[in-house]
């Protein structure tokens, strides 16, 4: 099996590149913005550029993992960069994959709620609230049509220690480290996924044939603020400067779905086990760190 991981140098992408090597896969990454050692640069707004790198690498099995820059908020006032790298790259990715019969895994977001009853099942009706939400959406849709295999991985508050990306994570570390007090939403609900175990999870689904949604997350449910006490206290840092406050106070420019989150009873049905819940995936961010750190 050949893979092509697009947004290889992005966390998730790095991880699951790792993930498939380590599993002897032949894998090529590419990348937009970051360069990393031995991917492809790519754009995947051309429509031409996503051919070429298609036609080089010949994937049976093509990762999507690539989001537009500047995250969330910065979709919100550039809709128009989210249209162009989310959906206009789906739909260029879709293009030069059908062809050769190439099977496509999305990876998106519990973003595609309004967050108003979650935690979220993958039969739930989505109601995007932000311009990122809304793209993300119109992706899957796209994907939903496409004939040769389709793995739709709906995740949320995706964490890992990759020093180099904006991850919740990193923020965390960084703005602690320096002794400053780092404001978290103490009302958006999230199901904490270490990226690692979202790699993984994900390419069991695809080795035993899984196509349709899947909600891939960790186990445990909790605020955002939460959260962060939590990786304040396994990076040997002071929760008491993690300061949980109301999302409205935050001055965001897109709106979060609040109650959100994701079940995992389908993904524990399919894997025949359930995902670790926060302390297991502490654990093992906590080993991450003290290696590299």
């Amino acid at each position: 099996m050949k893979a092509l991981v697009v947004g290889a140098s992005g966390q998730l992408g790095a991880a699951l590149a790792s993930l498939l090597r380590e599993r002897r896969v032949s894998v090529t990454g590419t990348h937009c913005s970051r360069p990393k050692d031995g991917s492809l640069p790519l754009d995947i707004r051309d429509r031409d550029a996503v051919r070429r790198c298609l036609d080089a690498v010949a994937p049976d099995l093509v990762f999507l993992t690539q989001n537009a820059p500047g995250g969330v908020d910065f979709c919100e006032e550039h809709p128009e960069q989210a249209q162009a790298v989310i959906v206009g790259g789906m739909r260029h990715v879709l293009e030069a994959a059908a062809p050769r019969r190439a099977r496509i895994v999305l990876f998106s977001s519990d973003y595609v709620f309004d967050g108003e009853a979650g935690p979220y099942s993958e039969e739930a009706a989505p109601r995007p609230i932000s311009a990122y939400g809304k793209a993300k959406l119109e992706a899957e849709r796209l994907l939903h049509s496409y004939p040769h295999g389709a793995l739709i991985v709906r995740t949320t508050a995706v964490f890992s220690w990759a020093p180099g990306t904006k991850n919740f994570a990193m923020q965390v570390h960084e703005r602690l480290r320096a002794g400053q007090a780092f404001q978290a939403p103490d009302d958006q609900w999230c199901n904490p996924t270490l990226a690692e175990y979202l790699a993984e999870a994900c390419l069991r689904l695809v080795q035993s044939g899984r196509d349709g949604v899947f909600n891939v997350v960790g186990r445990d449910w909790m605020t955002r603020s939460e959260l962060a006490a939590a990786l304040a206290r396994a990076m040997s840092l002071d929760p008491g400067l993690i300061r949980g406050v109301p999302t409205r106070v935050l001055g965001q420019k897109a709106r979060r779905p609040l109650k959100g989150g994701l079940t995992t009873d389908k993904l524990r049905s399919a894997l025949g086990e359930a995902p670790p819940d926060l302390p297991q995936a502490l654990t093992l961010f906590s080993a991450r760190f003290r290696q590299h750190a």
